[in-house]
């Protein structure tokens, strides 16, 4: 099952705590506009990292570098509610884990495998429209709403350590189900073990969509820095290859194989559309909102049962539902086969008709 949404990227975790060092460094990067109105609360803050986040979603920086023209005059909404806009994206930047500011240009000229093996921040200059959302407002200034990155994206492939197989070989593996996402695994061929670590997904052919306010984000650096105002050994899924089966050994891959589609008509694998983390009691929600349920599946109205929220996941409620519905109309057209005799009536008429 597929989604025309974008995937959100959001799980609990524990913020790490900003330096004013910090905060300089990223306003250094991002600038706020000169024209700067009352009415408008400007923000910077990062975007996006590369690397792997807290739901084992893997960004590559060459991934990151190719889509980076569709960061900028996107939505900045609140925790993934597409219908509730408070602002948009108005700046993006480039930075090294060190806050060094990096030239677009140059990164697209890098040869991937060199540029994959880079540490990139993306970060962000934003607005939240204050005048009327004054009491957003403050609480982004007061530090209390984070910010999770929001992306399309066309194919994935999977990760084990440093060993990245293509989607089709992980698939072979059964190492690509959003099921087994985040557990270790080992790949041994021939008795040795030639990757082991925890399995990611790989997200290729990006287009960010927007930005999300929330509580919590999956990415840890995602702050908001200024405001101007197939088997298991001891929990381990172990792949052992036989001497025919071939794996990818080095972060650049052979692209040839992945048709091209217009992104705009492409689906992607991601969070389900009625999925919730929070449903509140009201809308939208203050600090002081009561949350009625976490991690809440609206179309059923009851607990998502689903790894990662995943739309292709067998435990999803909605598949379970799917398989359910196939399995009760294939039943009901076989007794229907079985109980309707009218080919055998028919026969025998015509066998009477041929007597007379």
């Amino acid at each position: 099952m597929t989604t025309n949404k974008p995937i959100k990227l959001e799980a609990e975790i524990q913020i790490l705590e900003e330096t004013e060092e910090l905060k300089k460094e990223v306003a250094a990067m991002v600038e706020f506009p000169k024209n700067k109105t009352p009415d408008m609360l400007f923000f910077s803050g990062c975007f996006m990292s590369s690397g792997e986040n807290l739901n084992h979603a893997y960004f590559m920086p060459s991934e990151m570098v190719k889509a980076s023209s569709s960061i900028v005059n996107k939505p900045l909404d609140i925790e993934h509610a597409e219908e509730e806009i408070v602002g948009h994206i108005y700046s993006s930047a480039f930075v090294d884990h060190s806050g060094k500011a990096l030239d677009i240009s140059e990164l697209s000229g890098m040869d991937e495998e060199a540029l994959d093996k880079m540490d990139i921040d993306v970060m962000i200059g934003g607005i939240v429209y204050k005048s009327r959302f004054p009491e957003l407002a403050e609480e982004v200034q007061k530090g209390k709403w984070k910010l999770s990155m929001e992306t399309y994206f066309q194919n994935y492939d999977v990760k084990v350590g440093d060993l990245i197989l293509s989607k089709k070989e992980a698939e072979a593996m059964g190492l690509a189900s959003s099921d087994v996402l985040g557990k270790a695994a080992r790949i041994v061929k021939k008795g040795a073990a030639i990757a082991s670590g925890e399995i990611a997904r790989v997200l290729r052919d990006l287009m960010f969509s927007g930005c999300g306010l929330v509580k919590q984000p999956a990415n840890p650096r995602s702050l908001i820095f200024e405001t101007a105002k197939k088997h298991e050994e001891e929990g381990i899924i172990v792949v052992e290859l036989d001497k025919e089966d071939k794996v990818e050994t080095s972060n650049k891959r052979e692209r040839s194989d992945i048709d091209v589609v217009d992104i705009r008509k492409q689906t992607s694998v991601g969070i389900c559309v009625s999925y919730k983390k929070y449903v509140y009691a009201s809308e939208p929600p203050g600090p002081d909102t009561e949350i009625l349920h976490e991690n809440w599946c609206t179309l059923f109205d009851a607990a998502c049962t689903s790894f990662g929220h995943d739309v292709t996941d067998p435990n999803c409620l909605r598949c379970q539902a799917e398989r359910k519905a196939v399995e009760y109309t294939k039943a009901r057209l076989q007794a229907d086969e079985e109980s309707n005799n009218r080919g055998k009536l028919l026969l025998e008429l015509k066998e009477l008709l041929q007597k007379i």
